[in-house]
């Protein structure tokens, strides 16, 4: 019996982890933690690993949540393993305390230790981040290609070793959250401290009673006595693909503070004249309770430039070079940073800063916008012309400042100027004229 396709139930993952950042003192930004988490659809069975320990006469297991859709070939692979009984007297043949158990390798028979047998090679899928809890395939190094029968479950935050390793190693599902606890006891080296014996069992856990000097150690393996699929138990996933989200920690809130909104947009306000780097952790939970973790780090500059106001920043389909605009406004994304824009969000009416006025009582032309604060490298300039098709000559450079006489007026604001530029030419006379800001990143 296999277990049906594509389930109603769900269960919370972390797609992509959430990238470092860097903010700038004084100035807000926003992460969206919700982009980063996903519902994922779960068989309605799970596999239930039944040891042969028991705690108060019930056996521990690990109940093991397959997702549906994610790693197809990988849930195909691991769900024949079960159906042909090659799992049943398997053990845990390597344990990290505080980054994986292993199991699908060895089992014992009446001929002692042997290796389970395998099938082909699978292709890899990863896509799921290995975050607490989750089930992945284990592989040869070097080798994305090379995952047959052997499995094991992350007891912590190991996105950033396992993710990018070896082609990312395959999530196919994640623990109960009833049985997490179990995965984790037979992790803890106080209960089950690993082994040096001969490779591969140079990390092998076993029973904390055991006495290297009389007992034979296959007896104080994590053995598995049954392996079957179960009915997915009540309250360990829900069908609701809401989840909602929460900061568990911020370690330096003089540095910068946080405010996680419904959303699950986190608002970080860096405080003024404060620097330095801090680590935020979050948390998306679903609605019976599962949660899934990630952290991320911001690092807080007393003075930006566009690659780090980049490096914080959101760009459909990754468009951020500064010729580039993604959000197909008026801006593309060198002037998004220059005029304090949003490359995220279209703004039609960008442009509206920039406002020249003439009349009778404006004699000469002006235009007026916004010079962003605490940058390096960003320079501005007025240019103007008779005609839009001929030459452009500068007027003022933001190295001439604000007390120059081509300057109106500059309004100084918490992370800006707002600057007014005035002319040359008497209008008297003129039958038109154009002005034009000019933004570069040296």
């Amino acid at each position: 019996m296999v277990p049906l396709f594509g389930g109603a139930m769900l269960l919370p993952v972390l797609n992509t982890p959430l990238a470092d950042r860097s903010g700038l003192a004084g100035s807000p930004l926003v992460v969206d933690v919700a982009s980063a988490f996903k519902m994922e659809p779960i068989d309605d069975q799970i596999v239930r690993f039944t040891s042969w320990f028991n705690s108060g006469g019930v056996p521990l297991s690990l109940d093991m949540a397959i997702f549906s859709n994610r790693a197809p070939i990988t849930r195909q692979n691991f769900l024949k393993y079960v159906s042909d009984g090659d799992f049943v007297n398997s053990f845990i043949h390597r344990s990290v305390p505080g980054f994986v158990i292993q199991g699908g390798g060895f089992c014992l028979s009446s001929n002692g230790i042997e290796a389970v047998p395998t099938d082909p090679t699978i292709a890899n899928e990863f896509g799921i981040s290995n975050t607490l809890g989750t089930i992945a395939m284990a592989k040869l190094g070097s080798s994305p290609d090379s995952a047959t029968s052997q499995w094991f479950v992350s007891l912590g935050a190991n996105s950033d070793i396992l993710d990018p390793q070896n082609g990312g190693f395959t999530v196919f599902g994640r623990m109960t959250k009833a049985t997490l606890s179990t995965a984790q006891l037979f992790g803890n080296p106080q209960f089950f401290p690993p082994w040096s014996f001969n490779s591969p069992f140079d990390e092998l856990p076993l029973f904390y009673g055991y006495n290297s000097q009389t007992d034979d150690p296959t007896n104080n393996v994590i053995l598995f006595n049954s392996v079957s699929l179960a009915p997915l138990p009540a309250g360990q996933a829900g069908s609701n693909s809401t989840m909602s989200y929460s900061v568990l920690s911020n370690s330096d809130s003089t540095i910068a503070t946080t405010i996680m909104q419904s959303d699950g947009h986190l608002l970080v306000t860096p405080s003024a004249g404060k620097t330095g780097a801090i680590s935020i952790s979050v948390r998306a939970t679903d609605s019976v309770g599962n949660t899934v973790d990630d952290t991320f780090s911001i690092v807080v500059n007393q003075s930006d430039t566009y690659s780090t106001w980049a490096s914080r920043s959101s760009f459909a389909g990754g468009q951020s070079g500064m010729a580039q605009n993604p959000d197909g406004d008026v801006w593309n994304n060198l002037q998004e940073y220059a005029f304090l824009g949003d490359s995220a969000t279209s703004n039609s009416s960008a442009g509206v800063v920039f406002q020249g006025v003439t009349g009778v009582m404006q004699k000469y032309l002006t235009i007026t916008f916004p010079v962003r604060k605490l940058t390096q490298g960003l320079s501005y300039s007025v240019e103007v012309s008779d005609v839009l098709s001929g030459s452009w000559a500068e007027i003022w450079k933001s190295a001439d400042g604000f007390v120059s006489s081509r300057v109106v007026s500059a309004v100084e604001q918490a992370d800006r100027t707002i600057v007014t530029v005035k002319d040359l030419v008497f209008m008297s006379g003129q039958s038109k004229r154009f002005m034009r800001v000019k933004v570069v990143q040296n």
